[in-house]
């Protein structure tokens, strides 16, 4: 409740309780007054005629053989005259009339003698009846006395005031007694219609009592209601508003120094705001390096490229807090689009999937953004890609927007540049927000200047990773220079199935993202080396185009045993995935794999050859996870794609195996996932051919 509603609320109560205090005090003292005069005047009627009748004429009516008497006609008369003459105004006398001391029991003391209604009426009564009337208090039967007074009365003919007066004989003892009656009904209406009228009038002052005391209210607090929304707005940071109030001494002194206080909270204000931001800034830079220099040291710990470029992208993100990116990389006079990360479009997938795009390859320079910037080794920097002059030296393609319904506007590409100067490749940055998630209109001098030198950083290992991936590719040659089915493709795909699977299991076991990004990266390597062991086994058994026989199949099998060897110094946590994954990819779920349970010395000798009944099999959960997952990866590809001895089998056959071979051949848990992630199985057969 405001502050004016309680003062107007206060004031106008104060005046209405005092308005109907005085009505009560008034109506009271004027019910008193018409009381007293009423009372005076029954009373004076009463003492007018005792003092007008002979004692000896009411001495002589003692009952209805009086009626025709001298004495009873003249009584009648002056009673008849008396009523007659008071029957004006609001106050009519009802009834005067004549009463003796009672020769009976009456419990008044009196009986009636003359009575001023005519014979005829109902209401006339005869001498000598006796008079009982109750008295104000309704319950005792007084005796009048016989002595003037007024008094509240009820008889058997209502409710009356009364006023009564002796009659008394000359040696001064009382023969009778007058009687002047008013109707208390009559007195009754006459009050309550006053009292109505008090009341009416009362809640009319009382109603222009509460609009007056508004309006002066009003008036009274207008200068205070214009100091609390002067103080709400500066409160608010408004420090520029003035407040004026009108032109008296004392207002003008409180205006003066609210708008003093004002100017000094805007002075604050600015070298606060100023603070801030030099604050904020400061943060700010100091957050990116201490992003760079964290990144630079987790981007060296990554192995695998395609890994990298994922982390590389989205820590660049992170860096300048951008909803969307990509990175390409330069492939002769080609850039291929090796990574999409887009935060609005993957909140539309399912719980565990993730977004991915067909790889698609553009020129450099073309005419696109990156093609500009692989050419040039200049970055971009365009506040709205849909409104780029037609004359700049490059062009936005919005049909993936189309395609998508998401709309591109701030772009960032900076050029991947080695430390000998070659631009290995292009990293794209859209959509910047600031620390609520709100967008903000571009790029800032200090989001390009922390770019560039994460770029560098993210360059270095690049090149590192290439050099990995290039002898991991070297090693995958020469197990395809043995079997032409461990193609590079091939080991690509397995490795991204792989990665695929890894990523479903995680998300159902809720695997931390931090391990979930390290396993990611030496699982891909290891997945692609699975068949690395093939080296070791001769070319007339792997390209024999017959048959194999049983000696020549456990010959074949030893190449699990044999790569593993390969990682037997078990120095890293690639080397111990690598063992396992070689060792253990084709262990089936029912335990009739192999080679089961087999120890790989570090000496790099090959464990002596054992009959089946010696080999304990490995089965279930004692397989490792991720010889598990190459082998559902490794299978599906293989019944996917074309070999020498088999055409590719069309998806519905090869899903149809996988199912039947789950809780047999392969970890049922799996093969659902791959169910779930046929779309992403999909897209990685469309990338590796």
């Amino acid at each position: 409740m405001t502050l004016r509603l309680k003062t107007q609320l206060v004031a106008a109560t104060i005046a209405i309780v005092c308005m109907v205090v005085m009505a009560l005090l008034a109506l009271g003292i004027a019910r008193r007054a018409l009381i007293a005069s009423l009372e005076e005047r029954v009373l004076s009627v009463a003492q007018a005629v005792a003092a007008g009748i002979d004692p000896s004429d009411l001495a002589t009516i003692n009952d209805r053989g009086s009626l025709g008497t001298p004495q009873y006609q003249r009584l009648a008369e002056v009673v008849r005259e008396v009523t007659a003459a008071n029957q004006a105004g609001l106050f009519p006398i009802r009834w005067v009339y004549l009463m003796r001391p009672t020769t009976h029991e009456a419990t008044s003391g009196w009986d009636f003698a003359v009575d001023a209604e005519p014979e005829s009426s109902k209401d006339w009564t005869a001498p000598g009846t006796p008079y009982s009337p109750t008295m104000d208090d309704r319950t005792d039967l007084v005796a009048i006395p016989p002595t003037p007074t007024a008094i509240y009365i009820t008889d058997p003919w209502g409710d009356w005031l009364s006023g009564f007066a002796p009659v008394r004989a000359g040696d001064g003892r009382v023969v009778g007694l007058v009687g002047a009656d008013i109707n208390h009904k009559v007195i009754t209406d006459v009050i309550l219609a006053g009292s109505g009228s008090i009341i009416l009038v009362t809640a009319i002052l009382s109603i222009s009592a509460y609009i007056a005391a508004g309006m002066s209210v009003a008036r009274l607090l207008r200068p205070v209601e214009s100091i609390r929304r002067f103080i709400a707005r500066v409160g608010t940071g408004e420090f520029d508003e003035r407040l004026v109030l009108p032109p008296t001494e004392e207002l003008t002194v409180i205006a003066e120094d609210l708008n003093a206080m004002a100017m000094k909270l805007a002075d604050r204000e600015r070298l606060s705001s100023e603070n801030r931001a030099l604050s904020v800034n400061v943060a700010r830079k100091e957050e990116q390096l201490v992003a760079i220099a964290r990144v630079d040291v987790q981007l060296h710990e990554i192995q695998d490229i395609d890994i990298l470029i994922e982390r590389i992208l989205l820590d660049a993100r992170r860096l300048l807090r951008c909803d969307a990116g990509s990175v390409l990389l330069r492939e002769g006079d080609e850039l291929v689009l090796a990574w999409v990360q887009n935060d609005m479009l993957s909140k539309t997938l399912s719980p565990g999937q993730r977004f991915r795009v067909a790889v698609s390859r553009i020129p450099v320079g073309g005419g696109s953004i990156a093609g500009y910037v692989a050419e040039t080794g200049h970055p971009a920097v365009i506040d709205d890609a849909y409104a780029i002059p037609a004359d700049a030296p490059y062009h936005f393609n919005r049909s993936v927007d189309d395609s998508t319904g998401y709309r591109t506007r701030a772009v960032l590409a900076m050029p991947l540049r080695t430390g000998a100067g070659k631009i290995i490749g292009v990293l794209q940055l859209l959509n910047p927000t600031d620390d609520a998630g709100n967008s903000r209109p571009g790029f800032s001098p200090d989001d390009l200047e922390a770019i560039h030198h994460f770029a560098s950083a993210a360059t270095i290992a690049l090149e590192r990773a290439a050099l990995t991936r290039s002898i991991v590719m070297r090693m995958i040659k020469m197990a395809e220079l043995r079997d032409p089915s461990e193609t590079a493709a091939h080991v690509q795909r397995v490795a991204a199935y792989a990665i695929i699977l890894y990523e479903g299991w995680a998300s159902k076991h809720k695997v931390e993202p931090a391990r979930m990004e390290s396993e990611r990266d030496t699982l891909r390597i290891a997945a692609m080396l699975h068949d690395v062991g093939k080296v070791g086994i001769s070319d007339a058994i792997l390209k024999k185009p017959g048959r194999l026989t049983v000696e020549e199949y456990r010959t074949i099998q030893q190449h699990a045993v044999i790569g593993a060897q390969l990682f037997a110094d078990r120095e890293t946590v690639l080397d111990r995935t690598a063992l396992e994954v070689a060792l253990h990819h084709h262990e089936r779920w029912d335990g009739a794999g192999y080679p089961g349970i087999v120890e790989i010395s570090a000496d790099h000798a090959l464990p002596a050859a054992a009959s089946a009944k010696d080999v304990s099999m490995m089965a279930g959960t004692q397989i490792p996870l991720f010889a598990r997952i190459v082998a559902v990866a490794d299978v599906f590809d293989a019944l996917s794609s074309k070999r020498q001895y088999k055409e590719a089998w069309p998806e519905d056959r090869v899903i149809a195996e996988m199912r039947v071979n789950a809780g047999r051949q392969f970890d049922p848990e799996l093969i659902d996932i791959l169910l779930e992630s046929l779309p992403g199985f999909r897209l990685v057969a469309s990338q590796y051919k």
